[in-house]
């Protein structure tokens, strides 16, 4: 009887034992699935009815509780500050220069610069904000891009259609992306993207009725997804808002940027600043 007890109470401490063992492999955080991270992307490109576009698509996102990006044309900006207005704080929003021209068919450094500066300043002056993110005009770039950004306190630049770039240490770095044009795929092609640690970015511009866009998210909202900002995706303040600064300060930090033109850390200064008056 007393061996039978013995066999018994030694069997139960093996299989205590065992359990001990094996649960940080069953209960540890990282088998938690994770969901697919994709980042909603929308470009105001041209004016016509620019303002009830980018109010309608407020309405949108905040109907289903997205978050998202959307670039600004800076000369839109300029004529219709509501395009800037219209989102909420979930609402990261960025430039796309001031004209819209291509800046690799520009020759002369100086002209690029300001169209990059331009653009910004219009975004910032009309949105009362810090705008750190920035898409190329047709997605071309070229050797120029980092020198051009790094000189306008631009820190994030998503002009291409696999990765996207953030400064970080004096430098820019490349993470990649899967990008996606929404004319392009339905929202159910992109349900069935296999899962990716890359996220997905899926771009927007105000050439679609927000109708077509209200019914592509309300399909993809169904989805196991995670919808994020630029800030959220790369983890750095991208759009500080309610700044008060005025257009002369806006384009004196612009002109500052003009004269020190081989001092790629001046933008840092102007950084600390625009923090300091938020």
């Amino acid at each position: 009887m007393k061996v039978k007890l013995v066999a018994a109470i030694i069997t139960v401490l093996i299989i205590i034992v065992g359990f001990i063992m094996i649960s940080p492999l069953i209960l540890r955080p990282g088998n938690v699935e994770t969901k697919q991270k994709v980042m909603l992307s929308f470009s105001v490109l041209q004016s016509d009815d620019a303002v009830e576009w980018c109010k309608n698509l407020s309405s949108i996102l905040n109907a289903y509780d997205m978050s998202a990006t959307v670039f600004v044309v800076g000369r839109v900006a300029e004529q219709y500050p509501q395009t800037v207005l219209s989102f909420s704080d979930k609402v990261d929003v960025g430039s796309e220069t001031y004209s819209y021209r291509d800046l690799t068919n520009i020759s002369d450094y100086s002209i690029k610069l300001e169209e990059v500066q331009k653009g910004k300043a219009a975004v910032d002056n009309a949105g009362h904000l810090d705008s750190r993110i920035f898409r190329a005009p047709y997605g071309a770039t070229d050797q120029d891009i980092y020198s051009l950004l790094s000189r306008s306190g631009i820190l994030a630049d998503f002009s291409y259609k696999n990765q996207y770039n953030v400064y970080q240490n004096g430098q820019f770095i490349r993470f990649d992306a899967t990008v996606f044009e929404g004319r392009d795929h339905s929202p159910d092609f992109l349900l069935t993207v296999n899962r990716t640690l890359q996220p997905l970015i899926v771009d927007f511009d105000n050439t679609y009725s927000t109708s077509t866009i209200e019914s592509f998210l309300s399909r993809l909202k169904m989805g196991d997804l995670e919808f994020v900002n630029a800030s959220e995706l790369v983890g750095l303040a991208l759009t500080q808002r309610s700044l008060n600064m005025t257009h002369t300060e806006l384009f004196e930090v612009n002109f500052a940027l003009e004269v020190e033109k081989d001092d790629l850390q001046i933008h840092r200064v102007h950084l600390v600043r625009f923090m300091a008056e938020k």
